[in-house]
């Protein structure tokens, strides 16, 4: 029995501890947000876009850590959340292949623990576990490949596209190139590589499916612009983005047109999203930084309020709550928990008062301001598409109320509360009035070092 009480003890001051971690992280690099960045000869590298991106990643891990704070939260749980986020915040400041690829391998060592950590439905999850940690183990070699052969082809670990020299061939260059490429893809789960996505995510516990949808997703774009921004791209690669891009933005979307699963839903609407970044990514210039930062805030809020409200609105029993069908008659049974709902769906359409709107909008003008006409016709496609599907669940929503154990009426946890309420504050702001939150995540120069400008 004592053991049994200081276990408990112990678990009850893991995520407190974890809390402390994070909070901690947090002012120390809004701290040094402003930092000017080194010379670029060591391991990371920290300037303001740097900075404001792993400011997301730990506001992200923060709010997954208030997700879980009662259901699944425990001293294993906690420390497996603090190290995935050490992991992807090495990502965000890394500027070599070391320092990346430990972040890499910490996060991916971390999440098939973190996805197996659910009580009430242990073989999903398990299963869920099992593909992560085999197909990102798969993507992780082929990245280390890639990397391996970059390195005998320019000499050098940091961040440079592959470039072929005097007595390299130049396919040894164009493989790496492919090889990291396609790595990097599987990990934001971009249309070829992003079948395992809904299967994981639907296996996982609601907070951990945000983990994955959420921060490993800023961690590894941050990565991707750093080191494929880091230089002139080849026409051969300029035709493989655009190939993914618009691949990615059709799938993800006509994928959610057919699901029933809510987790699947987001799943599918991660990798649409995913999309909308590539387009910025590939209209490098004066508004390339700007629409970039503002479209992971606006798809970080908003996507982190869908699933604070899914884990408000699950029964300990039933901890999932994804079943669409099962938020019938949420508007007049916990209309809180509807409006924020139908908030965050909007905001993620792309349509006003959210930040989405903004977001998306400069997306669009980094498209016009390169007159990619295919990209934009692309985007206003899958922004329809996606307009249909978001639209749906709040018409579910609006229906005749009903009995499930996800629409009866039970007290919602304070800290679920709070949480719902300030994201809700920052895509309502966000929306109405950008330059309050906005400006202070801006490069100092836009375009900044690691997105060149034309």
């Amino acid at each position: 029995m004592l053991a049994d009480m200081a276990w408990r003890r112990a678990a009850a001051r893991g995520p407190a501890l974890g809390l402390v971690t994070l909070l901690a992280a947090l002012a120390t690099v809004a701290y040094h947000v402003g930092a000017s960045p080194p010379d670029g000869t060591g391991l990371f590298i920290q300037d303001r876009w740097t900075a404001c991106t792993a400011l997301l990643v730990l506001f992200s891990a923060l709010c997954i850590l208030l997700m879980s704070w009662r259901d699944v939260a425990g001293g294993e749980y906690t420390l497996l959340l603090v190290l995935a986020t050490l992991g992807a915040t090495a990502m965000v400041f890394s500027a070599n292949d070391i320092p990346f690829f430990l972040g890499l391998e910490i996060v991916g060592m971390s999440l098939p623990g973190l996805l197996a950590f659910r009580r009430h439905q242990i073989m999903p999850a398990c299963e869920a576990a099992m593909k992560y940690l085999i197909l990102s183990g798969l993507s992780s070699a082929v990245l280390l490949f890639g990397m391996g052969l970059a390195y005998a082809t320019t000499g050098s670990l940091r961040f440079v596209l592959p470039a072929p020299v005097a007595g390299t061939p130049p396919a040894m260059a164009m493989a790496a190139t492919v090889m990291i490429l396609a790595g990097m893809f599987f990990k934001l789960s971009a249309v070829p590589f992003h079948m395992w996505l809904p299967d994981v995510m639907e296996g996982a516990p609601v907070p951990v499916a945000a983990f994955i949808a959420v921060v490993s997703k800023i961690a590894m774009f941050s990565v991707f612009v750093r080191y494929f921004g880091a230089g002139p791209v080849t026409p051969t690669l300029n035709g493989v983005l655009y190939a993914v891009i618009i691949l990615t933005i059709l799938g993800g979307n006509l994928l959610a047109l057919r699901q029933t699963s809510l987790m699947r839903l987001m799943a599918c609407s991660s990798i649409a999203h995913v999309g909308y970044l590539l387009i910025a990514f590939f209209c490098p210039g004066s508004l390339q930084a700007g629409a970039i930062t503002v479209y992971l805030l606006a798809y970080t809020v908003s996507t982190l309020g869908v699933f604070a409200i899914m884990s408000a609105s699950a029964v300990p029993a039933d901890p999932g709550g994804t079943v669409i069908a099962e938020w019938k008659g949420l508007f007049s049974r916990r209309p809180f928990l509807a409006t924020a709902m139908s908030l965050m769906l909007l905001s993620l359409a792309g349509i006003p008062p959210g930040i989405g709107f903004l977001a998306k909008f400069q997306i669009a003008a980094t498209g016009v301001e390169h007159q990619r006409d295919l990209l934009l016709c692309v985007l206003v496609i899958g922004s329809i598409i996606g307009l249909y599907y978001y639209l749906n669940i709040i018409r579910v929503m609006m229906g005749t109320a009903t009995l499930s154990p996800l629409t009866m009426d039970r007290r919602m946890q304070p800290e679920l509360t709070a949480l719902i309420i300030v994201l809700s504050m920052i895509v309502v702001i966000g929306g109405l009035f950008p330059a309050r939150i906005i400006q202070p995540l801006l490069p100092v120069s836009p375009g900044g070092s690691i997105l060149p400008t034309e």
